[in-house]
C-alpha cells in the first residue's frame, strides 16, 4: 500500500504498479563495490553509532556529577535507538487504512464503469465525496463529466513548471528558494542539511514511480516523502528544491550518510540530467563541473565515507 505521495488516495500503490520497486532493485544490482552494498552500509552506520555512544558517555563521565550524567546519557541513547523507529508506526497504519479505502473505492468504481457511469475506474478519485454521496442517494449526477473536468484541471496543474514554496491565506504566493544574491559565480545555493562532499552525474527525477537511479548519481528532485526512500541507497548525494533541516529528504540523507543541499531554487530546471556536479553538504552549495574539473575521490567514496 506504499507509494510516493501516498497520502493521496488517487496515487497508484506499489501493488498496483511495482515498476518503481523493480527499477530500484535493478539499481541495487548495479552496485559493484561490495562496501557500498545496502546491508554493509547499515552495518557500518550501526558500528559508528555504537562507537559514538561510547564516546559521548565517556565524555559525560569526565564532567561534574559525571557518573550520573553518564547513566542518563547512556539511558537516553539506548531508548532513542530502541524506540525512535516507532515514530513511523502511526504513518504506517494510516497509509494501510488509506490503502483499504482506495481498494474499496476502486471496486465500486469498476461497477460504475461497467454500467457506463464512469470512463475508467480511477476516475472515481476525481469526483468529490459529497458528489458521490448525492449520487448514491439517487440524485442525477453526471459523474463522467465531473471526473473529466477535474482530471483535466489536475493534469493542467501538474504541468506547472514550478510550484509555490509558500501560499498565504491572503492569496499571496512565493516561488523563490534561498537567495543567490550573496553567491558569486555559477554556484547554486541552498541549505546544508547533511554533511560531506559528493561529485557525480546529476539525475533529475520529478516522479519516482518509473525512475531508476544508477549508483553514485546525484538525486535532484522537487522534494521527497517515504516513497522516495529506496532511491537513497544508490544516490551519491541529494539536491532538493523544497525542504529544511527536519524534512524527510534531509533526515534520510543524514541517516544514509549522503551529502544533501535543500531549498535550491528551481534546481530541477537549472540542473540537467547527465551534468557532472558537486554537492557540498557542508556549505550548502551545488556546482556544475566541466569535464576534468573534479579534484575529489569518487562520489560514492566521498558521500559514504
Amino acid at each position: 500500500m506504499r507509494t510516493a505521495a501516498e497520502i493521496d488516495l488517487g496515487r497508484p500503490r506499489w501493488r498496483d504498479d511495482p515498476t518503481s520497486i523493480l527499477q530500484t532493485l535493478l539499481g541495487y544490482l548495479q552496485i559493484e563495490d561490495a562496501s557500498l552494498a545496502p546491508d554493509v552500509i547499515f552495518q557500518r552506520n550501526k558500528e559508528q553509532a555504537e562507537r559514538l555512544a561510547v564516546e559521548y558517555i565517556a565524555r559525560a563521565r569526565k564532567t561534574r556529577f559525571g557518573w550520573l550524567r553518564a547513566r542518563l546519557i547512556g539511558g537516553i541513547i539506548r531508548r532513542q535507538r530502541a524506540l525512535s523507529g516507532l515514530r513511523e508506526v502511526p504513518l504506517f497504519f494510516m497509509v494501510r487504512l488509506l490503502g483499504i479505502y482506495r481498494q474499496v473505492l476502486l471496486d465500486s468504481a469498476r461497477e460504475l464503469v461497467a454500467r457506463g457511469w464512469l470512463e475508467r475506474a480511477d476516475d472515481i478519485f476525481f469526483v468529490p465525496l459529497d458528489t458521490l454521496k448525492r449520487f448514491v442517494q439517487g440524485d442525477k449526477v453526471a459523474l463522467k463529466d465531473i471526473a473529466a473536468a477535474n482530471r483535466a484541471s489536475y493534469e493542467r496543474e501538474c504541468a506547472r513548471k514550478q510550484m509555490p514554496r509558500i501560499l498565504l491565506s491572503t492569496g499571496e504566493a512565493f516561488y523563490e528558494g534561498v537567495s543567490d544574491a550573496a553567491v558569486t559565480g555559477d554556484d547554486l545555493v541552498g541549505q546544508a542539511v547533511s554533511p560531506g562532499v559528493a561529485e557525480g552525474r546529476a539525475h533529475v527525477i520529478l516522479d519516482p514511480r518509473n525512475a531508476r537511479l544508477e549508483p553514485g548519481e546525484i538525486l535532484v528532485c522537487p522534494s521527497t516523502d517515504p516513497g522516495w526512500t529506496p532511491l537513497f541507497l544508490t544516490a551519491g548525494g541529494l539536491v532538493m528544491e523544497i525542504g529544511g533541516m527536519i524534512t524527510h529528504g534531509s533526515v534520510v540523507a543524514r541517516e544514509y550518510g549522503i551529502p544533501a543541499v535543500v531549498g535550491v531554487h528551481n534546481a530541477t530546471a537549472r540542473l540537467k540530467t547527465g551534468e557532472h556536479i558537486r554537492v557540498d553538504g557542508n556549505r550548502g552549495r551545488v556546482m556544475v563541473l566541466v569535464d576534468g574539473e573534479s579534484d575529489h575521490a569518487s562520489p560514492m567514496e566521498e558521500s559514504r565515507g
